[in-house]
């Protein structure tokens, strides 16, 4: 009998106890590089780490960092309203044109492999490889581009993209729909091979055009992609660095100094790490926030209850 109830009490152990240690690799992954970090960096910001002033060797002073990064730092808030035109500008392009792309590559080509191909290339190159690229591309004396936009009397021969104030931002959010346009059209062109033809079918014999069906039927069954795609591409442009400062380091001034340059630069220029620390949970806090946001606005409906208008 108690050779029985061993294994009894063995199996059961083996049974409700796999799940929980299958995932104790997961667990132990988690904490070392995402809750250790972040306990490291809410504990840094609320001192005054600082290398470069050896008289602020980590002091606890409470809220004193975002204090003044709430009240003084014009430049923060600089920052963040520069970052949030270029999520807006490079992201609605992309979504625009990503989305006209699928659809045109859904209904009008039959076998869309070699041109799926062709778009996967931007997207697979690594941002700094990109930032490179364009910078060779518009650089001011030989750049390949540079020298096309002169030719077509779009660019005047004394001047250069990246150090004309007025162009180098548009330059840098066209490098990035370049970039991530791609992405968006991959996305979508799944979500659209994924749809039923059943709604569209009863909506053809209920007399419907092109324009209903879509407005009506397609773009409802599309929401939970088109909301995936904008919240990737929303939290992926809001910590934009690489490829920007590969391109302009920020420049020319603060022109393209986006909200992740700012930091860098707090942390690991001035080396102000306890401030550094408040601007990146900023950061951080700010990229909670867009999430958040968009889930309620993507699914507030799917939350009423039945009925309601």
């Amino acid at each position: 009998m108690s050779v029985l109830r061993s294994g009894a009490r063995g199996r059961w152990l083996l049974d409700r106890g796999t799940p929980w240690l299958l995932l104790v690799p997961a667990s132990v992954l988690v904490i070392v590089f995402l809750v250790g970090p972040f306990y490291y960096m809410g504990y840094t910001a609320l001192t005054d780490l600082s290398f470069a002033d050896p008289d602020r060797k980590g002091a606890f002073v409470g809220i004193d960092n975002f204090r003044r990064l709430f009240v003084e730092d014009d430049i923060f808030w600089a920052s963040l309203g520069r970052t949030l035109r270029f999520v807006v500008a490079a992201v609605g392009i992309e979504f625009v044109l990503g989305f006209g792309l699928a659809l045109l590559i859904h209904r009008s080509i039959r076998t869309p492999r070699a041109v799926l191909t062709l778009l996967m290339v931007p997207m697979m190159l690594a941002p700094v490889a990109v930032g490179l690229l364009w910078k060779l591309l518009l650089q001011g004396d030989f750049g390949m581009v540079t020298h096309y936009l002169r030719a077509l009397g779009i660019l005047s021969r004394d001047s250069s993209i990246f150090s004309d104030p007025a162009l180098v931002m548009p330059a840098v959010i066209a490098i990035d729909v370049w970039q991530w346009t791609p992405f968006v059209t991959l996305v979508v062109l799944a979500g659209l091979m994924s749809l039923p033809r059943e709604p569209f079918e009863a909506a053809t014999m209920d007399g419907a055009g092109p324009w209903r069906q879509f407005r009506d039927v397609l773009l409802p069954l599309m929401r939970p992609i088109i909301a995936l795609v904008l919240l990737l591409r929303v939290i992926d442009a809001f910590k934009e660095f690489d490829k920007v400062f590969i391109l302009t380091g920020g420049g020319p001034g603060t022109v393209t100094e986006l909200l992740a340059i700012y930091t860098y630069r707090v942390n690991f220029k001035n080396w102000d790490l306890g401030y550094g620390a408040a601007v990146a949970f900023m950061v951080y806090l700010m990229v909670l926030i867009l999430c958040t946001i968009f889930y309620k606005a993507v699914y507030w409906r799917s939350n009423r209850p039945a009925g309601a208008s």
